[in-house]
């Protein structure tokens, strides 16, 4: 598998350095491209030599394609583009049938698609370019923010109009996110006015002892903010159940860097009682809770009902459930049993579709059934890494881990200082994309040590936070000495 992205990459550094054509035949970066419409400035062609094994797999993998009448996802541009540049009079047939062409999101732009968009327009066409810069946050992907920058030179008779109000956030949090920007804002004299119907709520900060401490925090402020989200949590007087701004779970949003500080998120949210959907590839195996009721499947008789039928797969896992809920200490009960039912929950859509098939159901589940969905009317809080929060909005935005590492995120062995300033200024950019989900309430969190790379290490507030005036922000509670074991002896005592 680790051969087969290999390849897959390399066809699309390929691609986009113009090292492979999509016919399945090598050429020459530059050559046979008579009529390309890819100017001088436009993206620089790789600088590393190509591995000659890859490029030999990569043309091999197309040309088994094309002999099944196939097109990899990747061909649905590269193609049109390269008949497009190599046939005048096509590209000038189709010019003729699509005069206007409209593009949303033109930040994030690749060599393949800039050199499309200029084969279906001509300099002097009419082409309505949206994006913002400051946005640009997709550059593994191949996209190159130096497109956008360039329109006016490729399009010199076009007009344009800055948008510059704000509906969607309150005016601390436009402000915070203008500061955060600003020392490598790609919008000279950068312009952002709030809406003022939104209550001035300021952003809020906090620093917590390591990830489960901070992950408690969002599940503490998560209750606080609904008056109380579970019985538990009315009954232990972590909420007073006096939440009066008709939030509900699904206007909640918990955002972070790096799929893994999740762990921590699902954990608290998981023992709090509160309901959450996550966008990821995680495994669905590797969920809480799911190995655990998976493996007592094995001791489910065929039949728990008695009546003689096959039984589904779901009663079955409910069956599961019941015999490990039995099992639970009763101290343990309330967290365990929200950890079942949330296992359940997840592996009811498999175990539905499988019917009474348990065979292929534990296929499916070794397979690496993959939870990659985000339901906008589930009622759950949203977890997601920042970038798939890019063009989402929340009532209630949590940035957890605005740490140097991680905001900006930082290679294991690479020291503080010594990253490419293009990369950090995109980090920045991310980390502007994050703030700007938010429309009422903004929290952004760190920890003082964080479990990394197999071991708990110090950590330090990331330095984008700096930029933030202290009339935008206040900070919430203090990251304290974790208390010793007899401290924590007698506060239970």
């Amino acid at each position: 598998a680790r051969g087969a992205r290999a390849v897959l990459t390399e066809l699309s550094r390929l691609r986009r350095s113009g090292g492979v054509a999509p016919g399945a035949t090598a050429r020459t970066p530059g050559d046979g491209d008579a009529g390309a419409a890819v100017p001088d400035g436009a993206a620089p062609r790789s600088g590393s030599d190509p591995d000659p094994e890859l490029v030999d797999l990569a043309i091999r993998y197309l040309a088994v394609l094309r002999s099944h009448d196939l097109v990899d996802l990747d061909d649905l541009v590269a193609l049109p583009t390269e008949l497009l540049e190599s046939d005048p009079d096509l590209r000038s047939s189709v010019r003729a049938r699509h005069t206007w062409v409209s593009v949303d999101e033109y930040q994030d732009v690749d060599e393949v698609q800039y050199r499309l968009l200029r084969a279906l327009v001509p300099p002097e066409g009419n082409l309505t370019a949206i994006g913002d810069p400051d946005q640009a946050i997709y550059s593994f992907r191949g996209a190159d923010v130096r497109f956008f920058l360039r329109f006016r030179e490729d399009f010199p008779s076009a007009n344009t109009v800055s948008l510059t109000r704000n509906y969607r956030s309150n005016r601390h949090i436009v402000a915070g996110a203008l500061q955060a920007i600003a020392p490598t804002t790609l919008v000279p004299g950068r312009a952002l006015h709030p809406s003022a119907a939104l209550p001035a709520t300021r952003i809020g900060l906090h620093q917590a002892g390591d990830e489960r401490a901070e992950a408690s925090f969002v599940a503490r402020t998560i209750d606080t903010l609904l008056g109380g989200s579970s019985f538990h949590s009315l009954d232990s007087g972590r909420a007073s159940g006096e939440g009066d701004e008709g939030l509900g779970f699904s206007d909640i949003a918990v955002l972070y860097r790096t799929d893994a500080q999740a762990a921590a998120v699902v954990e608290a949210l998981t023992a709090a009682g509160v309901p959450f959907q996550k966008r990821s590839h995680d495994r669905l195996r590797e969920r809480p809770g799911v190995a655990e009721l998976v493996d007592e499947l094995r001791y489910v008789a065929p039949d728990p009902s008695g009546g003689g039928a096959t039984p589904s797969v779901l009663d079955r896992l409910r069956e599961a459930a019941r015999r490990l809920a039995d099992r639970v200490p009763e101290g343990e009960r309330p967290e365990r049993l929200a950890v079942l039912d949330t296992a359940v929950d997840l592996l009811r859509g498999l175990a539905t579709s499988c019917g009474t098939d348990l065979a292929r159901f534990r296929d499916e589940l070794s397979l690496g059934v993959e939870v990659d969905t985000l339901d906008p009317r589930a009622e759950r809080v949203a977890l997601l890494t920042l970038h798939a929060a890019k063009g989402l909005e929340f009532p209630v935005v949590f940035l957890v881990g605005c740490e140097d590492g991680l905001v900006p995120h930082r290679l294991p062995g690479t020291p503080p200082g010594e990253q490419d300033p293009a990369a950090v200024a995109e980090e920045r950019r991310l980390f502007f994309v994050g703030m700007t989900r938010a429309q009422r309430h903004l929290y952004l969190s760190s920890a003082a040590n964080r479990f990394r790379h197999g071991a708990s290490r110090p950590a330090v507030p990331s330095p984008f936070l700096s930029a933030l005036d202290g009339a935008v922000y206040q900070r919430i509670g203090q990251a304290g000495p974790k208390p010793s074991r007899a401290a924590r002896q007698l506060r239970l005592l």
